[in-house]
């Protein structure tokens, strides 16, 4: 039986930090959409609300990807769901 333990702390509106067993890390954004960093590397993650589609991207030193064309091809199509969740939300939001 493994023991897991996990603690998330809200820092401030959209900023959310998280404490685990093996380290800490930081989240910017909000449910559908944000970044996280910690130690075990940044993520770039996104989803498109009531469809249950998302992406998330490994980003920086710790992305295990076989080439640069294919990092910066996930990491473009993350910041690019990204941007249209923001736009989704501020459209029917704002």
């Amino acid at each position: 039986m493994a023991i897991r333990f996990r603690k998330t702390f809200k820092v401030a509106p959209g900023v959310k930090l998280n404490l685990g067993k093996r380290g800490a890390s930081v989240r910017v954004g909000g449910k559908n959409a944000g970044f996280t960093t910690g130690s075990s590397g940044s993520t770039v993650s996104a989803s498109i609300p009531k469809t249950g589609l998302g992406v998330s991207q490994r980003i920086g030193k710790s992305a295990k990807t076989k080439s640069s064309g294919s990092q910066f091809l996930g990491t473009f199509l993350a910041i690019f769901i990204v941007m249209l969740v923001l736009i989704y939300g501020f459209h029917i939001f704002g």
